[in-house]
């Protein structure tokens, strides 16, 4: 990968401040044939609007490929749970056990004189906006509120000299949504290069935070590696932009959650592939037995949904043998490298604990979680690539902020019971 161009990062989140638009159905057509992507299921609305949708279809876009299969629905098993109010424990308990519907598949697109702006791609058919419906979801709209009124000529336009691939989607600002919902879709790149081997990529991402955006740049060269004529560019999300030729993928997830397998399954082989090197170093460098292999995964209390009872579980856990990392402070290759190594994971709920994604099948893996959460999201992570989920649950602090920021405190003794449950040799070595 050559490099970073032509960065554009904005400060704060693109659609977090963003006016209402005045997008209505009537702009909207399918990527493709409904029956392609939607044949099977797991269309990200009702099925009325499916309908109303099924006979109109973006004119200028076409199929080039499967990234990823479709899932049928299916039973994901039991999670287990502990502390909290008994109540809450066993409504989510069957939440998180009820079936999953089917995920749609992932394909490769290629659209010509396609415009990007408010984070969703669309056309211009005499005078009047077709917005592709996979790009401006009704579940996403608060933060990809789709284009404004149509102001042309675009800020910029980017010819048809090599191949763009844009990788974009509302909740990208958040980087555990980055990773898990859009990194995967990475795989269409290497399609584009088996399609084209001679010509130039450029992967378009939206830029929001610069820190995040720095984060996102590194995760893409960990997965993709130094895949030749490759050049990454961060595109102003202020700005209006016109492809001459573009290539995107469609989702690999519904909104919020629903995850395709594959995809996950995908990014958690990239990820332990081009970190095995590294990791069979430590090992040997530690006779087989590396330090730091029973993490505990902190979060900054700046950013909301912090532990009070902070002190009692890092005590437990230390007597156990386990390391605290915050993964804001590692690269993605070393937060790969240290999920793909662990031998058990405790950690608060935030996107930190999304790098669950690359630890070995059969991993336990524990979240620390506010009552009242009830985003299967880590759930959805661990049953697709064989992790032994467990959540702990405590009391919200109540505060002025969001209910899902809200600091809370989790019981050791309710860690403990987690722990022996999950089977953590350290509770054969030391007394809770």
């Amino acid at each position: 990968m050559q490099g970073i161009a032509g960065t554009g990062a904005a400060e704060e989140p693109a659609g977090q401040a963003a006016a209402p638009t005045g997008l209505t159905e009537d702009d909207l057509v399918l990527s493709c044939d409904a029956s392609l992507l939607y044949g099977e299921g797991g269309f990200a609305g009702d099925a009325d609007l499916l309908a109303r949708l099924s006979g109109r279809v973006a004119a200028r876009t076409r199929v080039l490929g499967t990234v990823f299969p479709g899932c049928p629905a299916r039973d994901p098993g039991m999670p287990h749970l502990h502390g909290g109010g008994a109540d809450f424990r066993e409504a989510q308990r069957a939440r998180l056990a009820a079936r999953f519907p089917p995920v749609p598949p992932t394909l490769l697109l290629e659209s010509r004189d396609i415009r990007l702006a408010g984070n969703a791609l669309f056309t211009l058919e005499e005078g009047r906006k077709r917005v592709l419906f996979e790009t401006t979801r009704p579940q996403e709209r608060h933060v990809a509120p789709g284009p404004g009124p149509v102001a042309d000529p675009c800020d910029e336009s980017i010819g048809a000299d090599g191949l763009t691939f844009l990788l974009n989607a509302g909740s990208s600002f958040n980087y555990g949504h980055w990773l898990i919902d859009d990194v995967p879709r990475l795989r269409a790149v290497a399609m584009l290069r088996a399609r084209h081997p001679g010509l130039p990529i450029t992967v378009a991402l939206v830029a929001y935070v610069p820190h995040i955006d720095v984060a996102r740049a590194r995760s893409v060269k960990l997965v993709l590696g130094t895949m030749p004529g490759l050049t990454l560019r961060l595109l102003d999300w202020t700005k209006s932009y016109h492809f001459a030729r573009l290539h995107h993928a469609t989702p690999s997830a519904l909104p919020c959650e629903r995850k395709s397998p594959d995809s996950l399954h995908f990014l958690r082989r990239q990820g332990r592939r081009r970190t095995l090197l590294p990791r069979l170093w430590q090992r040997w460098r530690g006779l087989g037995q590396p330090p730091g292999r029973r993490l505990f995964v902190d979060r900054h209390p700046g950013r909301g949904r912090a532990l009070v009872s902070r002190d009692g579980v890092l005590a437990l856990l230390a007597r156990r043998g386990f390391t605290v990392i915050d993964p804001e402070s590692l690269s993605p290759r070393q937060q790969a490298i240290r999920f793909a190594e662990a031998e058990i994971v405790v950690g608060i709920a935030g996107a930190g604990m999304a790098n669950t994604v690359f630890c070995a099948p059969g991993t336990p893996v524990i979240h620390l979680v506010p009552e009242g959460w009830e985003d299967p999201f880590y759930w959805e992570i661990a049953v697709a690539n064989g992790l032994a989920y467990h959540a702990v649950y405590g009391p919200r602090v109540p505060s002025g902020s969001p209910e899902f920021l809200q600091d809370f405190t989790i019981d050791p003794a309710d860690l403990a019971a987690a722990l022996a449950e999950a089977g953590d040799p350290g509770a054969r070595r030391a007394p809770a």
